[in-house]
């Protein structure tokens, strides 16, 4: 993948009543800024806030998709170390690129990295990792997600991940129609296409948690002056979580003949790929980690509207304890809130416990009892245990009735793969909410008959 910055496709149209397939072309090198000499004032506050106090001959930046080097050269004139990442043909083909690429050549602390064979092998991690207006150019959905994958590979373990994006639906919302939708995004330009494709934060934030990143919230970049783009940090906190059902690996492996057409691609949707990667990710101990993460993110883009993002492995009890999945409840109209109001059913917080147990592995008064003691009225009486299999469906509602029925109105309901699936596909199938709700109203009702 990647031998060209150009991209190859046909699109049908009619004409004089026939269907004829008509060629054009992407180059993501087009994409980079023609007029542009130095990051600006938004960029250079973002560079200034996320190197506040480190000493830049210590840190090494990786300035993915350089293009005519507004980035590069103004790091290098601070004394960073830089790597700049590009297609050789922007280089050559643009006169001032040619010349600033040279420019960069006199500074020791420079480093030219040509993509993607280059890039691809390049052992060495990073502190920092830039990525400006990069992925929302890159036309091909699973390639976005395997450029990600390999900035993972790249980032030290303390490192940061600057993803910057312009807002150009924001900014000029008449450049984009359907005249010029095109898989995700649009087309710009002229004979030589370039593509924008612009993600809210929410999908921002989901991708890059899809990829082993989190946000950081004490890095807070939308207060720079005139920054009109989205900016954001992330840092590596966890293993990719959709490695095997987008086969990253051995996509970024696949060679493209930039001369043969593509097949024109369909959006991706990434709960979609959670829930594929949940049907390819073992039952036990050594992916429990992996399956904690996953179902957490999959129980939240199930109820994205109605909780807050997920915490994982919540302290409580002054440290005493731990919950592996805690969300707060938003309030807003769906199950959560209806229980709240019409049933009386405390739940400021939805408690969430994972068990990736084999699947001979029944759940029993062990792992009931330990999520009975998390929760209370303050914190919420409404929990949920995700395994596998419920194997015997019988004995896991006894249990749950007992819980209910013992004194303290605890009510515990148990999802496994199949009901996550089945939640799952109600949310793509046009956001059904109102099935969602029921299922789970349908849990409380077995367990208070």
């Amino acid at each position: 993948m990647w031998e060209s910055s150009v991209y190859r496709f046909e699109e049908e149209v009619s004409k004089d009543g026939k269907i004829q397939k008509i060629p054009f072309i992407i180059n993501v090198t087009y994409s980079a800024p023609r007029n542009l000499f130095d990051p600006g004032k938004a960029l250079i506050g973002v560079f200034n806030k996320i190197t506040e106090g480190k000493d830049p001959k210590k840190i090494d930046i990786l300035d993915f998709g350089a293009g005519k080097m507004r980035n590069t050269l103004w790091l290098l004139q601070k004394e960073f170390n830089v790597w700049a990442v590009e297609f050789e043909e922007l280089k050559k083909r643009l006169p001032d690129a040619t010349e600033k690429w040279k420019q960069a050549e006199n500074y020791s602390n420079f480093n030219k990295v040509t993509f993607p064979k280059d890039f691809i092998e390049m052992e060495k991690k990073f502190d920092i990792i830039l990525l400006v207006n990069v992925v929302n150019v890159m036309p091909i959905p699973i390639e976005r997600f395997a450029l990600l994958s390999l900035c993972k590979e790249k980032i030290k373990d303390n490192g940061m991940l600057l993803w910057h994006q312009w807002r150009g639906l924001a900014t000029g919302q008449s450049k984009y129609s359907e005249d010029n939708a095109f898989i995700d995004g649009y087309l710009m330009g002229g004979e030589n296409h370039s593509f924008y494709g612009e993600y809210n934060r929410e999908e921002t934030f989901e991708m890059l948690a899809s990829m082993g990143f989190s946000f950081n919230k004490e890095m807070n970049l939308s207060k720079i002056p005139t920054n009109s783009g989205y900016s954001f940090i992330f840092n590596p906190t966890h293993e990719i979580l959709v490695e095997n059902a987008l086969s990253l690996k051995q996509i970024i492996k696949t060679k493209r003949d930039p001369d043969k057409i593509i097949p024109i691609p369909d959006p991706m949707n990434i709960l979609e790929i959670y829930t594929q990667e949940l049907k390819l990710t073992d039952a036990g101990n050594t992916p429990a980690h992996k399956y904690h993460r996953l179902a957490a993110r999959i129980f939240y883009e199930i109820f994205r509207n109605q909780l807050k993002e997920p915490v994982i492995e919540h302290e409580i009890n002054e440290g005493r304890g731990r919950i592996d999945v805690t969300y707060k409840n938003r309030n807003k109209d769906g199950i959560f809130k209806n229980v709240k109001d019409l049933r009386s059913i405390p739940c400021p917080e939805i408690i969430v416990e994972c068990k990736n147990y084999n699947y001979d592995h029944e759940l029993g008064n062990e792992e009931f009892g330990q999520i009975a003691d998390r929760l209370s009225p303050h914190r919420g009486q409404l929990g949920f245990l995700l395994c596998r299999d419920k194997i015997d469906k019988n004995e896991v509602l006894v249990h749950c009735r007992a819980r209910y029925k013992g004194g303290k109105n605890n009510y515990i309901i148990v999802l496994d793969d199949s009901d996550l699936i089945k939640l799952a596909n109600y949310k793509l199938n046009d956001d059904d909410d109102e099935s969602i709700d029921d299922f789970v109203e349908k849990k409380i009702i077995e367990i208070v008959d």
